[in-house]
């Protein structure tokens, strides 16, 4: 009689073990499926994170290159304010300035 009670609880044990089995297995791959989401999701980041800088990059060359424009221009104003009209002009002015003149013919 001991013996069929032992049996019966090995076998309820053995199937208990089975069942936490099978649901840990369950568990283990959503957390892989979620793995791999969370994987693919930080690699969009790194590559959003190198446009970024990549557009910052882009953006202070910009700045410097409007700044380096914005200088030479303040020397033309200054130097018409004196009355020095043989200061050197920007490339670009003059090309501008030729197209309005001659725009006018």
């Amino acid at each position: 009689m001991i013996t069929r009670y032992a049996l019966i609880a090995a076998l309820a044990a053995v199937l208990g073990l089975g069942a936490a089995l099978w649901w840990q297995s369950g568990t283990v791959d959503r957390l892989r499926d979620d793995k791999a989401r969370l994987t693919r999701s930080v690699t969009a980041l790194e590559q959003s994170r190198a446009q970024a800088r990549a557009a910052a990059d882009v953006a202070r060359a910009e700045a410097a290159r409007q700044a380096a424009a914005a200088a030479e221009y303040e020397q033309v104003k200054v130097a018409f304010r004196k009355g020095d009209f043989d200061a050197p002009l920007p490339d670009d002015f003059r090309a501008l300035l030729g197209r309005i003149l001659h725009a006018q013919d």
